[in-house]
Order: structure tokens, then sequence, then C-alpha cells
């Protein structure tokens, strides 16, 4: 399996702080800029609230978040429907095990403790930004898996079929299928699915041609 590449320049990049904190806000704003980022403080922090639901774009944005934020009720955030799909940063003031919990729970990759000090900021976004990716990729091998084992059963059905219907072993049906799904140039799984779905019967092939094939490979 190939390596994927690390992001390592963040330039171009925005930066969303949500933290109702100035002193943080201002330090962290600084450091950023530095490193090419442009930087929005996200509206509605003031006194500890949570931030307004907002849109992220995926591809470019890294949302800072303080752990501070709604600590006078128990440190709720309240962002399981609202977190877009970008790298989180927990911002960490005081080190309780509920509120790293809660930052853990709201996406947070990588934590950047407070006070924030320049040159601390460039490691939590390369940790952040490359683990979110990396539990992305891995979400996305795990979702293909799943959908491939729920066609799994058209191709089992469909193998069983020809099985019956043409007088074959389990290798020759399977064959049968996989030159048809090529030749559609369909995967297997989907070529089987469309066959169940459309009631159609198992693909006629000539057996003794499919024989001559599997000899020759």
């Amino acid at each position: 399996m190939s390596v994927a590449r690390l992001v390592q320049n963040f330039s171009q990049r925005r930066a969303l702080i949500a933290s109702g904190d100035p002193r943080a806000i201002g330090s962290l704003t600084a450091t950023l800029r530095k490193l090419g980022l442009s930087v929005d403080t996200l509206e509605g922090c003031e006194a500890g609230q949570k931030p307004a639901a907002f849109q992220g774009d995926p591809t470019r944005d890294i949302l800072f978040l303080d752990g501070d934020l709604n600590a006078a009720e128990g440190g709720a955030f309240g962002y399981d429907a609202v977190l877009p799909a970008v790298p989180v940063i927990g911002l960490v003031g005081v080190e309780a095990p509920s509120r790293l919990r809660t930052l853990m729970t709201a996406g947070a990759t990588a934590f950047l403790p407070k006070p924030i000090y320049g040159g601390s900021v460039y490691s939590a976004l390369y940790l952040g930004v490359n683990e979110h990716a990396r539990r992305a990729r891995l979400q996305a091998d795990v979702e293909e898996l799943e959908a491939r084992r729920r066609l799994r059963r058209h191709v089992i059905r469909a193998v069983v079929e020809i099985m019956a219907a043409r007088n074959l072993d389990d290798e020759g049906a399977y064959q049968i299928l996989r030159r048809e799904a090529m030749r559609e140039r369909l995967a297997l799984e989907t070529y089987c699915e469309r066959l169940a779905l459309s009631g159609a019967p198992p693909p006629a092939v000539d057996t003794a041609h499919l024989l001559r094939q599997a000899a020759a490979d």
C-alpha cells in the first residue's frame, strides 16, 4: 500500500478560531499568519459561549476549538451535528479529562496548550491536519469494504445460479461472471447486483469457449 504524502505547507489554508480568550486569539492569529494561513474568528464565542454553526471547506479550513468554551455548562459543546469534516485542533487551558474528552468527541486530532507559544503551533498543525487526513482515508476504506461486503451476496447468488443452469463448478461460474463484468466494464459486485435487480437469467456463455480460455490463461 502506498504511503500518502504528508502535508507540510499550510499556506493558502484558512484557520477558523473558536475561542473567547483574546490573548489566545491574538497569539494564535499572529503565528498562523506568519505560516501563510488566513485567519477568521467565529462569532458567538464571547463569554465562553459556543460559536454558531458554520459551513467549513474541507479542502482548506482548519478549526481551532477552545476547550474552555461552555465551561460553566460542564463542557458540553453540542457540536455533534454542526462540526464540519475539517481538521480540529483543541486549545487546552485546563487539562481536565472532561475537557479533553469533549474536544476528542468534537473531532480534535491534536492539542495546543494555552497560553499559546508560537513555537508549538506548527507541530499542532502538522499533527492535526495529517492525522485528520489519515482517519478520513481509513474511513473511506472501511466504507468501500462495507459496500462491497453488502454486494457480495449478489455475487454468491449469481455463482450458484450459473452452477445450476450450466452444470459448472464454482470456479467456472465465477469466471463467466468475471468476464461478463469486464465486458460491461463494471466491477464484479456491481455487475451481479444489476443482474439480480433486473431479474434476468444468468448470462449465456459458450462453456467450451470458456474452458479453452481458462486453459490458455
